[in-house]
């Protein structure tokens, strides 16, 4: 159960209602569930929210006097005084006073929830209600009523009500509510309810169908990695086959939320978990499934630092925490035949497990690369051709050359434009070898 108040929300940090940055490969957001005492709430409207930032009222018309704080004011409610002055306001009420708000933002809000879960409430009121209230409800820090919103506000549009809003508007309602509450159920830790809910909001608006999806996860260790790509060309083919059929250019995006590229990483992040599993199905299977369609959408949904050799890295961090699944890495390096770093690292790849036959086609392949004119790749070459013809090279002092001249001096090499952990890593693996 997610908190009734968290005091410590970062509400703009973790804004549900756009992409979480904090949303990461085998690193999730793990905010506390303990209820905190409640204290005094600071709205603060993030910039992507559309509506009007409610104020405090901490005037109390009983007594004519103005409070400096809600605690203040709250413990005022309670004394005597108040409670005296509040029956001559009110003499003719008989009855005990009404339930103490703690917060006058946060009552309205449940008011307003009421409103909509009246039968009588015409449901394109309901609809716009759930809405904006969820995300009144989610900047005033409560978790538990923001869910009740954004789940309600589903469970109304799955009933297929009658409404004014277009069949477009509809959907963009469900995609949206979904993937907020994919992102609260996420950064509380409900990740199974989250990942649940996050693959609705695929099937939904892009028609990534969920069973498909989770039967390619389910059979990715029978998958070459050029099958897996054409299982999840398969999987978005509405997408895809809008876009390579597109004659004008497609509308300006306004929204990040519209970007699918975008959005899929983000769904390959949560699930991209060790250890971790979803409907029986390893978590990281899923993620390699969902990374393997960024590199397919990617091409035509741009998004700045997001290209395939982008999404192939990723599937091979994945792959990498898997166990007895090198030779698919080897596979995915070898996808860009173009890329002299990927095809250095196949290389290497091979080289690590004895897989001479395919190191032997990578060596070849190599050779005629302009990468080959690299120091540091004609050592990897002469490592692998000595494996091939066990006729052993001086190569330690070829290593230490390279070594040199990546510290001392500018000559180009192939790992020079790598990180500094990339390059030690490299080297480190080569030495190894060596």
């Amino acid at each position: 159960m997610l908190p009734l108040y968290d005091v410590d929300l970062d509400t703009q940090a973790y804004n549900i209602f756009q992409p979480v940055k904090s949303i990461l490969p085998y690193e999730l957001p793990k905010l506390s569930i303990t209820v905190a005492e409640i204290q005094p709430t600071k709205v603060t409207k993030p910039a992507t929210f559309s509506f009007k930032k409610p104020e405090v009222d901490l005037y109390c018309k009983a007594c004519k006097k103005k409070f400096s704080n809600e605690p203040t004011f709250t413990n005022h409610l309670k004394s005597a005084k108040h409670i005296a002055n509040e029956k001559k306001m009110q003499p003719a009420k008989a009855a005990p006073s009404p339930r103490i708000a703690v917060n006058p933002q946060v009552q309205e809000a449940l008011a307003q929830l009421e409103r909509a879960q009246d039968p009588k409430c015409d449901p394109t009121m309901s609809i716009t209600i759930y809405w904006n209230q969820a995300q009144i409800l989610f900047v005033l820090k409560r978790p538990q009523y923001t869910e009740k919103a954004l789940k309600s506000l589903i469970q109304l549009i799955l009933s297929s009500p009658t409404t004014t809003f277009s069949s477009a508007q509809i959907t963009s309602f469900l995609y949206n509510s979904r993937l907020s509450l994919a992102r609260l159920l996420c950064i509380y830790q409900n990740l199974d309810e989250s990942r649940s809910v996050y693959l609705d909001a695929l099937d939904g608006k892009w028609k990534l169908e969920k069973t498909e999806l989770l039967s390619i996860a389910q059979r990715l260790r029978e998958f070459s990695i050029t099958s897996l790509i054409t299982a999840c060309d398969t999987l978005a083919t509405k997408y895809l086959t809008r876009e390579r059929t597109r004659v004008k250019p497609a509308p300006q995006m306004t929204d990040i939320n519209n970007s699918i590229t975008t959005i899929l990483n983000e769904a390959g992040n949560l699930f991209a978990q060790e250890n971790d599993t979803f409907n029986t199905i390893p978590s990281e299977h899923i993620a390699i499934v969902l990374y393997a369609t960024c590199s397919l959408v990617c091409q035509y949904d741009k998004v700045e630092g997001f290209t395939p050799n982008d999404f192939y890295s990723m599937m091979n961090q994945v792959y990498e925490s898997l166990d007895d699944l090198t030779h698919h890495m080897i596979e995915i390096n070898l996808l860009d035949k173009t890329n002299a770093w990927n095809i250095f690292n196949a290389l290497l790849l091979s080289i690590e497990i004895d897989d001479l036959v395919r190191a032997n086609n990578i060596y070849k392949n190599l050779k005629q690369n302009e990468g080959y004119l690299y120091p540091d790749v004609k050592l990897l070459c002469d490592l692998c051709e000595s494996k091939l013809t066990l006729n052993y090279y001086n190569l330690q002092h070829d290593l230490n050359y390279i070594k040199l001249l990546l510290t001392e001096s500018n000559e180009p090499l192939l790992i020079r434009n790598r990180t500094q952990t990339d390059q030690m890593y490299t080297l480190d693996r080569i030495t190894d070898l060596i």
